[in-house]
């Protein structure tokens, strides 16, 4: 089998169990297997595939033909410029909360940062490397989750400026009492119905505690306005990722505990950064 017999294998493969972007996804399919970039692909069709390249192979394919994310598979992600280990049990980076990171760089200067329920830490630690003078806080109540996050720190050898708690509603004595000057979080933001209604890749495969926010889709919100008031300094900042259609209405409208709307930022049709300040 040739490279040209493979990629028609694979997009045949993949089209038939209804994967997005199959033609797409057969390249990046086998370039792992080879090892190899797009270009060297395209550019050597008549290259034989051998048989252990081809039993790689279709052990990849099988897994993504049960939808499972190309991002498990391959064991990374993209973030921010950079790659993050990732994998079953945290929620696979996406890049609209890559906003995230652009507005809080744009108003932490210094300080220690908290990124509530950090998962694979990707936010914190872009943070922390785009800017040498923030700490972190990296907080996750799932198990799973904090493993991945420590591969990352270790990744990025950011273990002297970041600390790996495993909590959800107590900091380290430290900070814990008005002692943050910033907090970001994606939290779980998809109604508990609607779960079951998730593409395969996310429903199936992506840990529900990291999605599931409650019937409304805002149970953590209110949660990180009952609490951000406690653990910000005065004049900090809460920056939250906002999505679903009609969730940021339903979010400003929610009692803020005396978090004052700082500033919204329109992401796309669902999603938003709110900016909350604590006065």
């Amino acid at each position: 089998m040739t490279l040209i017999e493979a990629k028609d294998y694979v997009t045949r493969k993949l089209k038939s169990a209804d994967v997005p972007d199959y033609l797409l996804e057969s390249d990046l399919l086998l370039c792992k297997v080879l090892g190899c970039d797009r270009a060297w692909l395209l550019a050597h069709g008549d290259r034989q595939v051998f048989d252990h390249e081809l039993e790689h192979l279709n052990a990849l394919i099988d897994r993504r033909c049960r939808r499972e994310p190309l991002a498990y598979i391959f064991g990374e992600a993209p973030f921010y410029g950079r790659t993050f280990l990732v994998g079953e049990g945290v929620l696979i980076p996406r890049q609209e909360t890559e906003i995230l990171v652009d507005m809080a760089l744009s108003f932490a200067k210094e300080g220690v940062v908290l990124d509530w329920g950090t998962g694979s830490g990707c936010v914190i630690l872009s943070l922390l490397l785009e800017n040498p003078s923030l700490r972190g806080i990296a907080l996750d109540l799932s198990p799973k989750a904090m493993r991945w996050a420590w591969r990352n720190v270790d990744r990025f050898g950011l273990f002297d400026r970041v600390v790996l708690w495993h909590e959800s509603a107590r900091l380290p004595n430290k900070w814990g009492d008005h002692g943050l000057d910033m907090i970001v979080s994606n939290p779980p933001y998809i109604p508990t119905a609607d779960i079951g209604f998730l593409m395969p890749e996310v429903g199936l495969y992506e840990p529900r505690s990291a999605l599931d926010g409650g019937p409304e889709g805002t149970q953590w919100y209110g949660f990180l306005f009952k609490n951000a008031p406690k653990w910000l300094k005065r004049g900090g900042l809460l920056l939250v990722e906002v999505g679903g259609r009609g969730r940021e209405e339903a979010v400003l409208s929610m009692d803020h505990f005396g978090l004052v709307v700082h500033e919204v930022k329109r992401v796309n049709n669902s999603v938003s950064i709110v900016v909350f300040k604590n006065e």
